[in-house]
């Protein structure tokens, strides 16, 4: 009995030790409870932030674009993905301006609560916060973007533009990720349902959108719990498996 106390005292001491890293510490408040919930996060991203990160560690992007920051924590689970690559950097826009999406119950101080974050985590080498709407930021840039996590202005008209003035950056293997696609699907626990909620239901177009780009031959792939995540390709028709040269060789080898 005293062995396994003493035994737990020092995995205690252990894991304390290492939350004084902040590498671990930005990992524990990310994604394992209770520190997570500890977080003043205000997401609405949920487990939809393990395939952000996941993403981010397997396809080491050198460009991450991030349309819509809020309090940060997509922002910061992709720019600790970038750190522990050992490359990358997400450039993070937000006009950090109050609305209806992501200030409830901050205050409006989103941009203060995301540099503190990413202060405390290390994680400053990999993310430049651009206090900038989509619009803005689109007339002066200039890099080839890996990876475009897009989850800003979510009317059919916002979303639309976000994409448009992004895609033509997209390098070759890039990939765009929509949040809040299965939105439509959402049901508010009883007693739950406000007059603000039902104004975001009924501003909300990214569903539709979703279903623009898949008539326009847009591939794509959603994980459907809500508010939803869908990876599409930014290529219409998506992925060329057989390009008509291999397709060619293939045939005369036979």
């Amino acid at each position: 009995m005293i062995r396994q106390r003493t035994s737990h005292l020092i995995r205690r001491a252990g894991f304390s030790l290492l939350r004084t890293t902040s590498e671990y510490r930005a990992f524990t408040d990310l994604f394992v409870p209770p520190y997570s919930t500890r977080v003043e996060w205000k997401s609405g991203l949920g487990d939809a932030v393990f395939t952000l990160y996941g993403l981010t560690r397997s396809r080491q992007p050198q460009v991450i674009v991030e349309i819509g920051s809020a309090r940060g924590r997509s922002t910061c689970a992709l720019a600790l993905a970038c750190r522990q690559n050992g490359r990358g950097r997400v450039y993070a826009i937000d006009p950090h301006t109050v609305n209806s999406w992501t200030e409830i119950g901050t205050s409006g101080a989103t941009e203060r609560f995301l540099r503190a974050r990413l202060l405390d985590y290390g994680l400053d080498d990999y993310c430049e916060v651009l206090v900038s709407t989509s619009h803005e930021a689109a007339k002066g840039w200039n890099r080839r973007i890996d990876l475009l996590f897009i989850d800003g202005d979510h009317s059919l008209e916002g979303v639309r533009a976000d994409f448009e003035l992004f895609r033509p950056w997209m390098s070759p293997d890039g990939l765009v990720i929509f949040h809040d696609t299965s939105w439509n699907y959402y049901t508010a626990p009883a007693g739950a349902q406000s007059e603000e909620l039902s104004r975001m239901l009924a501003d909300m177009g990214v569903p539709q959108y979703m279903e623009i780009l898949k008539s326009e031959r847009y591939v794509s792939v959603t994980l459907p719990a809500p508010p939803g995540l869908t990876i599409l390709d930014p290529r219409p028709g998506g992925f060329v498996f057989c390009p008509p040269d291999s397709t060619k060789e293939t045939a005369s080898a036979t």
